[in-house]
């Protein structure tokens, strides 16, 4: 940890997150409120939820982007100062409550999110440079373990702010003020950020897919197609978990040790103390384990609480649950990542990162949508055996076979 408070570079990336990620989060909160004022609040809080999501898909475009673009200081600073201009053109006009409008306000918040997965695949090849290799898993966990943070207090922020002002224009502009922070944090420490990477050169779908197929299983030291299986499933159900364990908390109110309203607070403030703990703790025996036990590991709890869910539906159980599996999952993207890093080559490094935000993005509608209309229109018993027999495939995809590369991190 010394070493990397240390590591000028490590810290202006960090710093410079912070406020990004505070801005966003407060930011997507308001955009809800603000589809919420209107006539069609349904349809339009739909849609919100929709534009939410809808550009990670194109991971795999911008990681290939970041891959091809030279210069990957500068675009990374350009980009913070790009999304904070489109921020202040959507204040100028969010007050105009039209249709028209929400759509230009979307347009604007999706073009800002295409922004940043753009640049999160420029960050990494600097990371990859800037931080020992023997410190870059803790570098991953403690970057998004203040990531995950951040997006509480910035959702927390975002509806105090909202419900003192009712002002919309000024959410804008406050989040146009935090990327040109991030930016201005970037800018000032431009000279430690500085990498030397050549461009990827352009190359055929089919050798890149090969490629990325090489340096995962490698990275992972599992089977590629059980290791995207597996985040494919794990991720479908952990997109669902919170709407039905709330809908879950509120069929069993009048049984609950808790009030309604304060077991989703200790729910969710539990997972994400967590999940904090997870990222931080990279270091000894932590360190040692591998993203195959650690993914079993987190497996195996969410699945208790499904059968606790089935069973004896035991609150404290949950509770504890949500927060293993929260370290767990605060353990599983650092390793990973950190592995990705020692043995992918620079200019891989945003594809092979566009190809896993894609996927994790795609499998969470299938999750979120699919899992709770089943627990909606079948019955809550479905949804969790659904949800159990997900995490069983899960398990399995993990005990596929692997090729004959060896990885960094085998059991």
């Amino acid at each position: 940890m010394t070493q990397l408070v240390k590591n000028r570079a490590f810290m202006t990336l960090t710093g410079a997150d912070v406020f990004e990620t505070v801005g966003m989060s407060l930011f997507n909160i308001a955009l809800l409120m603000y589809a919420k004022t209107f006539q069609q609040a349904s349809l339009l809080v739909s849609i919100v939820s929709v534009a939410t999501v809808l550009p990670a898909p194109l991971g795999i475009v911008t990681g290939r982007l970041a891959d091809l673009t030279g210069h990957k200081r500068d675009w990374l600073i350009g980009t913070k100062f790009v999304q904070a201009s489109l921020y202040l053109v959507l204040a100028q006009v969010i007050d105009q409550r039209s249709l028209v409008v929400f759509g230009i306000v979307i347009g604007i918040n999706v073009c800002s999110d295409v922004l940043g997965l753009f640049s999160s695949s420029l960050r990494l090849p600097i990371i990859q440079a800037k931080v020992a290799r023997d410190d870059q898993e803790q570098a991953t966990g403690l970057n998004q373990g203040v990531t995950v943070l951040m997006q509480t207090v910035g959702q927390a922020l975002g509806v105090s702010l909202l419900a003192l002002t009712h002002d919309y224009q000024l959410t804008g502009l406050v989040n146009a003020g935090t990327f040109l922070l991030a930016g201005l944090i970037l800018l000032s420490g431009r000279h430690q950020l500085s990498v030397v990477v050549v461009p990827a050169s352009h190359q055929s779908l089919r050798v890149l897919i090969k490629q990325a197929k090489q340096v995962l299983a490698q990275s992972a030291g599992i089977n590629v197609v059980g290791l995207l299986l597996s985040m494919g499933f794990i991720n479908a159900v952990g997109a669902s978990i919170d709407a039905v364990l709330n809908l879950f908390l509120l069929q069993k109110a009048s049984r609950l040790p808790l009030p309604f309203s304060l077991g989703v607070w200790v729910l969710n403030t539990v997972f994400v103390i967590g999940t904090i703990g997870g990222n931080l703790c990279h270091t000894g025996w932590f360190q040692r384990l591998s993203f195959r036990a650690v993914e079993l590991m987190t497996l195996a709890v969410l699945g208790s609480i499904y059968l606790d869910l089935l069973t004896f539906q035991n609150y404290w159980v949950i509770v504890f649950g949500m927060g293993v599996a929260g370290f767990g999952m605060g353990q599983m993207n650092p390793k990973l990542y950190a592995n990705l890093m020692k043995v992918a080559a620079a200019d891989e490094l945003g594809s092979i990162n566009g190809v896993l935000t894609a996927l994790a993005t795609i499998s969470i509608p299938v999750g979120s949508v699919g899992i709770v209309l089943i627990y909606n229109a079948v019955s809550p018993i479905a949804a969790y055996g659904v949800s159990l027999g997900l995490l069983v495939l899960a398990a399995v995809s993990l005990c596929l076979p692997t090729s004959h590369e060896r990885g960094l991190d085998q059991d």
